[in-house]
């Protein structure tokens, strides 16, 4: 069966003149950025020829089409954005030139960024379950949310009347359960329900326990999976940046990069040292949802001294 193609309203074209720095509904806007490059050349005369915003649609398909065309050097007749979505990718389009044959002659890996002109100050480039870190990459001995139950989440629970005198899970059925953000379990069902209550105690207990952890642990931290990832990530990938008046596309030279070590740790992020490479790397350690609350996560992020 076909999917179904939802094409954006003409006014959400007025996102692209904005700069979203409203967290509260940054990633829904974002949503609507990237459903509009999706549908970029699906667009019809209503969206073109509209009264109030034609001209900004015809303004930005324009520049769009000139950034993206630069990274063909062969001929092609056509372009095809495909969107793809969830962390199981580490893109946001993939672009496909056709040629007149309908051959395809290069695909391209893209990733969106808003408000954006260069990857130095993007918000991240990758980011990655606390889960995962450990298992997966083998990069700490012992999680985050490991040493969160360990150590904090009783004065999280104590923090805020409402908790105080419900049970806290196994430990193993916490760390099962800490990364869902639907927070079906009840403990966590709970925990969500009471959010707003006493939300300054609970951040500074989530804070504190982000400090304690790096000051413990940093140390001790193996990069060399997280670096293959980095490279594996990043690899024949462009970055497309509008910076609310053009686009501006950039590319890394990421394959032979090493980390060298950690050259600073602070309160909520330590920064290490790359090799072969223009930037170092700042790594952030935060919760997505709700401070103390569910889905801890490490986020990276490009820096330049």
């Amino acid at each position: 069966m076909p999917k179904i193609r939802i094409l954006p309203d003409v006014n959400d074209i007025e996102l692209f003149k904005c700069a979203g720095k409203d967290k509260s509904n940054n990633d829904e806007f974002n949503k609507i950025r990237e459903n509009i490059i999706a549908n970029m050349y699906h667009i019809d005369s209503d969206f073109i020829d509209d009264p109030m915003y034609g001209s900004d649609w015809r303004n930005i398909r324009e520049k769009f089409t000139t950034a993206i065309s630069s990274l063909c050097e062969l001929p092609f007749s056509k372009i095809v954005i495909s969107q793809l979505g969830g962390m199981s990718h580490n893109y946001d389009f993939l672009l496909s030139f056709l040629d007149d044959n309908k051959k395809v002659t290069k695909e391209v890996k893209l990733e969106f960024k808003h408000n954006n002109s260069d990857v130095k100050d993007l918000v991240q480039f990758l980011e990655l379950y606390d889960k995962d870190v450990k298992q997966k990459f083998e990069m700490c001995d012992v999680s985050y949310a490991e040493f969160y139950y360990d150590n904090y989440l009783d004065q999280y629970m104590a923090s805020d009347s409402q908790l105080s005198t419900i049970t806290k899970p196994s430990k193993e059925e916490y760390l099962k359960n800490v990364y869902d953000i639907k927070y079906k379990h009840p403990f966590f069902t709970l925990l969500h329900e009471n959010k707003g209550s006493e939300m300054k105690k609970k951040r500074e207990i989530a804070n504190q326990s982000v400090k304690k952890y790096l000051e413990m642990y940093a140390a001790t931290f193996n990069f060399n999976k997280i670096t293959e990832k980095i490279k594996e990530s990043q690899k024949d990938k462009v970055f497309l940046m509008w910076d609310c008046e053009n686009f501006h596309t950039q590319t890394l030279d990421i394959q032979n990069i090493s980390i060298s070590g950690i050259k600073k740790v602070d309160d909520l992020y330590f920064d290490v040292s790359v090799d072969n490479f223009e930037y170092d790397i700042r790594v952030r350690l935060n919760w997505g949802n709700n401070n103390g609350l569910a889905n801890p996560r490490w986020k990276f992020t490009f820096i330049h001294f």
